[in-house]
């Protein structure tokens, strides 16, 4: 098919601003990917064979699975990669190894689950054809296998194939508890205990720090080796904006790298947004990506940003941790415990838990012992913006609008039902 299609022209942007879509060329992960790689290459008894990525909104973990999937099937290993964001993971496992035997023929493989076969002659009518036609009947009723046994199973015929499996499970912080359970200690019969060939790698959110990882009976999981995604530095997003403009044959002046580059912050995933949309603004790789163009992809891209990765974040915290985020916006500098419990109206002991766990989870840093500060996950014009909102849904007020306004980049803070056009208190900066 030829001439421009009715939809519009595709994107050459070699950017990649989705989540879990590899970009052209990964940047400030190669120690860790060293690291994790090596691990899985030494076999089972080495802590690195069952590993947990863990990072905030945006860091790459998806993405970083799927590199280190890449690599094991490029190495001639079985591959199952599945998520646990909804519920039915085990069973969703069951059936990728029972399917394995088609995806991976050359293990040799008997399917488990098909315990007899016979072949019968039956005749066959279609139209003027007749004839007698050879047909192998399976006999599919599932035995009586369960999650380990299907495991072990595959990981036994991986062995006999000199190869080994590698399952990984994305959103691990969304795994229903029962089912974790489970698979924890399954895996760690056949892995740790059998000395199997069946690694694991797992990823989430940091919430997992308090969650997940403080499971009694997920004993497995924190015994895994545990990686935190790096924030990219200054170096790492000049490369990781340069290098695919580069390569994909565009320019960018030195003025327009710098401003670009100084944006990105830590975060892999901004990067792509700012680069997606410089390269876009500019018309690239016709046209230089110049200061105007970089200057105006900052702007879209922290909306973007906004949207995809600020608020979710915020939404997922107790009102309790949204409250101690707002105080925390409130004080210039660094923000003391006891500052913080006086302005969200928490004893001491509440504010330094609810502290102690931001920090966790991605949402506060520490720069100097006693003192926090917002970390770029949720930025200070966001919870601004959504701490005015929290405190008029607190004093008892009619319910909020909260329809999204692009253009502002905010919700309605107007009483459901209101006449007129929507409105927006603050804007992001």
């Amino acid at each position: 098919m030829t001439g421009r299609s009715a939809l519009g022209l595709p994107s050459t942007s070699p950017f990649s601003p989705n989540f879990g879509r590899a970009p052209q060329s990964l940047v400030g992960r190669d120690d860790l990917l060293a690291d994790l790689g090596g691990g899985l290459a030494t076999g089972p008894h080495d802590a690195r064979y069952t590993s947990v990525l863990m990072g905030v909104r945006g860091s790459g973990k998806t993405v970083l699975l799927s590199e280190i999937e890449d690599r094991a099937a490029a190495d001639g290993w079985v591959v199952l990669s599945l998520d646990a964001g909804t519920p039915g993971l085990l069973d969703r496992i069951v059936q990728t190894v029972r399917n394995a035997d088609r995806t991976y023929e050359a293990l040799g493989m008997a399917n488990p689950a098909r315990t007899r076969s016979a072949e019968r002659s039956v005749g066959i009518r279609l139209g003027p054809l007749a004839g007698q036609i050879s047909v192998t009947e399976h006999d599919d009723r599932l035995t009586h296998m369960g999650l380990r046994e299907y495991l072990t199973f595959l990981a036994q015929a991986a062995r006999r194939s000199d190869t080994s499996v590698l399952l990984t499970v994305d959103e691990m912080h969304g795994i229903d508890r029962t089912e974790g359970r489970r698979l924890s200690n399954d895996i760690q019969h056949i892995t740790k205990r059998g000395n199997m060939p069946l690694a694991f790698v797992g990823a989430g959110l940091l919430e997992m720090k308090t969650t997940l990882l403080q499971d009694r009976k997920m004993t497995f999981f924190h015994r895994c080796e545990h990686y935190e995604m790096p924030p990219l530095d200054a170096s790492d997003a000049m490369i990781g904006l340069a290098s695919p403009i580069r390569d994909a044959g565009g320019t960018i002046t030195d003025e327009a790298l710098e401003l670009a580059a100084k944006a990105v912050g830590a975060s892999p995933y901004k990067l792509q947004v700012i680069g997606d949309f410089a390269w876009r603004i500019a018309g690239a790789p016709e046209k230089s990506i110049d200061a105007v163009a970089a200057r105006t992809a900052v702007q879209a891209a922290d909306k973007d940003v906004r949207k995809k990765v600020a608020l979710p974040a915020w939404h997922d915290l107790s009102r309790t941790d949204q409250r101690v985020l707002v105080a925390v916006a409130s004080i210039d500098g660094g923000a003391s415990p006891q500052v913080v419990a006086q302005r969200a109206g928490l004893s001491g002991d509440h504010a330094q838990e609810s502290l102690s766990r931001l920090r966790k989870t991605g949402y506060l840093d520490r720069p100097r012992a006693g003192t926090y500060r917002l970390t770029d996950l949720v930025p200070l014009a966001t919870v601004l913006d959504e701490g005015a909102i929290l405190d008029e849904t607190d004093s008892g007020a009619a319910p909020l609008c909260r329809q999204w306004m692009p253009q502002s980049n905010a919700y309605c803070i107007l009483n459901q039902g209101h006449s007129g056009g929507h409105r927006s208190r603050h804007r992001a900066g």
